[in-house]
């Protein structure tokens, strides 16, 4: 802008000194030269004082230089006294023993990082040099990769991890820690040398004017008479030069990208360059003598025109005036451009206003980038419905309003229940559509005042302000069936989908946004824990919402387990129940051990593992640990008849790397194939039918053998055995159990084995408890028995102490 404002006041003086009489001119400027230069030669005599006078502000200037240099040496010293400090700290941390201690010495620790951080911040507003900058920046950054290590110290000597906390120190911290040291060390060296280079230089500098200014003194008045000779002879050059300079200045103006329009002093137009005429629709000369609004014909983002002429403001309070934000130029041909502008007075070499220069830009595509980031950022862009971010902070006002105000709202948390049928059956294009569609019929049956937004996936939430909980019931009521009655088609495939939906009235009571977000998804859950399709009100006592929160509780053990080695392996026998077999099988067991050394079955983790997705790394660690157990004990395994099971879950069959991790256990640990019987149970079967299948064919391919367990639990188990190649149905404990004291359950178990050995498939029941029910079922000819009655689970470990060596 000071360049545009120099430039346009220059064409002023310019135009100025070649309007008029070239002869006359020149006499004038002649004689104003003359007459100048004779007040000057009086004048230095004046100007050597001035000179003496300035030699003071070198030595005030020196006295600065000496001051600075002790404040940013003070501060360095300050820094390095602190990250000293805050080492100490961290030994004293990890040495005590005493956890107030620690924690005094933990307040200690913070007080110096802040004082180090203090004393850098205010380092760094100090004039510095280029070399202070990046000394002081190369420390930064340093500080920045230590940071995260003094952290995790702290954390270890918190947590009274001590030993880790030292070596963690000792290896890594301090090193770096050093590092850090030497940059403040060439910092104070650097210092130093600079401000007694300075000071140096100061002084010098300080000598030199003197002698300057003293020989000046003389010297000037014999050359301020010789300059006046030779004044006359350059005049008409000069005015040659400004021609030539205004020439240069017209081109200049209407080469540059951004509109310029120049006023005189009364604010009226006397110049637009190319850019403002093309923007405008005006030509410089219809526009000279007009108002500026005449043709500047801007409106604000209310659609109001401007009011008061900017440039008259400008002019008439002597200063640079910038444009409000959102402004609209509409041109002569009615075209609309975003622009902005700025106005600005224009004033000659002795600071007299000239007139004004409004230098404007057409911005219409960056602030349309700039809106649809801001609409990107905000909105989902699949569905057009606002993002996770945005709906958190229009529920965080919600909450303000409801504690601040007493407000009652009411949130929704929905999930879809068959979304992932449409995405695995034709693909994530027509899930995107189904999204799409769905997300119509959701705004069909919400208010203008509800806030509806995609979370995520699947996942939506809905807020309804100012509605109280019974209102919001009918809404979701609507909603559920609106989603139920739907129907899409894709592809000539029509499909059904349904929604669950978690309800939470906000109330002045409610809690935090995570409190709420966590109480809403938990509904929500439980909606789909009890069938699906369906709503469900969070109650703070309710008994399902406190089953998973219990499940949730088990997230982070059994994350941990899986992390820190927690899991144990212990085996089963199944025995042969006629003489005419010899294979031993041994089924893999998996416990926990927890924090106090004690044994937690399956049953009380496996239900929130497979809730929270993490069986298949279950699976994964149990193949794991027996592949390497089977590995060691070869010569045991290669007993052909001697066969281990273990179990799969759904999320395990559905892996699409599942395959190739076991294939890849077989090759390094060279397990032979034949061995090894993978266990699914009759509903994830039945549930992942294709994928199960698939998963058989290839294995059975290899060697291995599947046995169906929990058989005669579903509805349509026969139905289902012709499509799934198993070797072995395991009967269902639960008939098994009590079919001495229930017909029903012993003709289940005796119809079982006789379909099984029907179909070539030999017979396993579990849960034999009795050496009665063992009686009965050889009597069935069952072909094998597994139970407490027969052997009681054992540590893997113990395994091969006790197992018969082949022959």
């Amino acid at each position: 802008m000071a360049a545009f404002g120099h430039c346009i006041g220059r064409q002023h003086e310019i135009e100025q000194s070649v309007t008029g009489t070239p002869g006359t001119q020149r006499r004038g400027i002649k004689l104003a030269l003359i007459t100048g230069f004779s007040v000057v030669l009086l004048l230095l005599a004046v100007v050597v004082w001035v000179g003496l006078s300035n030699m003071e502000a070198i030595q005030s200037q020196l006295n600065r230089i000496v001051e600075n240099h002790n404040v940013k040496k003070d501060l360095v010293a300050l820094m390095r006294n602190a990250a000293r400090e805050r080492t100490l700290n961290m030994f004293r941390m990890i040495t005590l023993s005493d956890p107030f201690a620690r924690d005094d010495e933990f307040m200690l620790y913070n007080h110096n990082g802040a004082l180090f951080a203090e004393a850098r911040a205010k380092l760094k507003q100090m004039p510095l040099d280029a070399r202070e900058n990046e000394i002081l920046d190369l420390q930064g950054a340093e500080t920045g990769q230590t940071t995260g290590l003094l952290e995790e110290v702290v954390a270890l000597a918190l947590r009274d991890e001590r030993a880790a906390a030292s070596k963690l120190l000792y290896e890594k911290t301090i090193p770096r820690q050093d590092r850090v040291f030497v940059y403040l060390t060439q910092l104070q060296d650097y210092q130093t040398e600079a401000t007694r280079i300075a000071e140096q230089n100061a002084r010098t500098r300080l000598s030199q004017a003197r002698m300057v200014m003293l020989a000046s003194g003389g010297a000037a008045l014999l050359l301020g008479m010789f300059i006046a000779l030779f004044v006359v002879r350059y005049t008409t050059q000069a005015e040659a030069r400004l021609f030539r300079e205004k020439k240069k200045a017209v081109v200049t103006l209407h080469s540059i990208g951004e509109g310029v329009i120049t006023t005189d002093a009364h604010a009226r137009i006397n110049y637009l360059n190319s850019v403002a005429s093309d923007l405008t629709g005006w030509s410089t000369n219809d526009a000279q003598g007009r108002e500026l609004l005449e043709i500047f014909k801007v409106r604000d983002d209310q659609g109001q025109a401007l009011s008061v002429n900017p440039v008259s403001v400008a002019l008439a309070e002597d200063r640079i005036l910038n444009a409000g934000k959102d402004l609209t130029l509409k041109n002569q041909a009615g075209e609309e451009f975003a622009v902005e502008y700025t106005v600005a007075p224009i004033r000659d070499h002795n600071g007299g206003v000239l007139g004004a220069v409004l230098v404007f830009r057409n911005v219409t595509e960056i602030r349309q980038m700039a809106n649809q980031m801001a609409y990107q950022a905000t909105h989902d862009t699949l569905t057009g419905l606002i993002n996770r971010f945005e709906f958190e902070s229009r529920l965080e006002l919600a909450l303000q309003s409801a504690r601040e105000h007493g407000k009652f709202h009411t949130l929704f948390y929905m999930d879809l229940d068959q979304f992932k049928v449409v995405n695995d059956t034709c693909g994530h294009t027509a899930g995107d559509a189904l999204l799409q569609q769905l997300t119509a019929q959701l705004q069909a049956n919400t208010r203008g005042s509800d806030t509806l937004a995609r979370l995520g996936g699947d996942e939506f939430a809905l807020l309804l302000a100012n509605c109280r909980l019974d209102s919001a019931l009918h809404t979701a009521e609507t909603l559920c069936d609106a989603v139920d009655s739907f129907r899409f088609v894709w592809e000539g495939k029509s499909f059904g989908v349904s929604a669950s939906i978690g309800v939470v009235e906000i109330r002045p009571d409610s809690g935090t946004l995570t409190d709420l977000l966590s109480a809403a998804d938990n509904a929500c859950y439980v909606a789909k824990d009890l069938g699906r399709n369906r709503i469900h009100v969070f109650q703070p006592d309710d008994v399902a919402l406190a089953k998973r929160q219990g499940e949730m509780q088990w997230l982070p053990r059994i994350r941990s387990a899986l992390e820190q080695g927690q899991f144990r392996l212990f085996y089963q026998r199944i025995v042969p129940l006629s003489s005419t077999q010899e294979e031993q099988h041994c089924e893999l067991l998996l416990r926990m051990v927890d924090a106090d050394k004690k044994l937690v079955p399956p049953g009380a983790f496996m239900p929130a593992a497979e809730r929270y997705g993490l069986t298949h790394n279950i699976d994964r660690w149990v193949i794991n640990a027996a592949f390497d157990h089977l590995s060691a004990h070869r010569s045991y395994v290669a007993n052909p008849n001697q066969l281990w099971t273990i179990n799969l879950s759904g999320q395990t069959i559905c892996d699409d790397h599942f395959l190739d991790f076991v294939m890849e256990q077989f090759r390094t640990k060279n397990v032979p194939p034949a061995s090894i019987c993978f266990e699914i149970t009759e509903t994830t079967a039945i549930r992942n039918l294709n994928r199960a299948a698939e998963l058989m064919s290839t294995l059975k391919s290899m060697g291995c053998r599947f046995a169906l367990d929990d058989f005669g639990s579903g509805l349509s188990s026969f139905n289902y055995l012709k499509h799934l190649s198993v070797d072995f149905l395991k009967i269902d404990g639960s008939f098994v159990k009590d079919m001495l004291d229930d017909a029903m359950d012993c003709a289940m178990v005796e119809s079982i084995n006789q379909i099984g050995q029907l179909l070539g498939l030999r017979t396993i029941a579990e849960w034999v408890e009795h050496e009665q029910v063992l009686a009965k079922l050889q009597e069935l000819r069952v072909d094998f028995a597994q139970g407490y009655c027969i052997h009681t689970p054992e540590p893997l470990a113990a395994w091969s102490s006790q197992i018969r060596r082949p022959a």
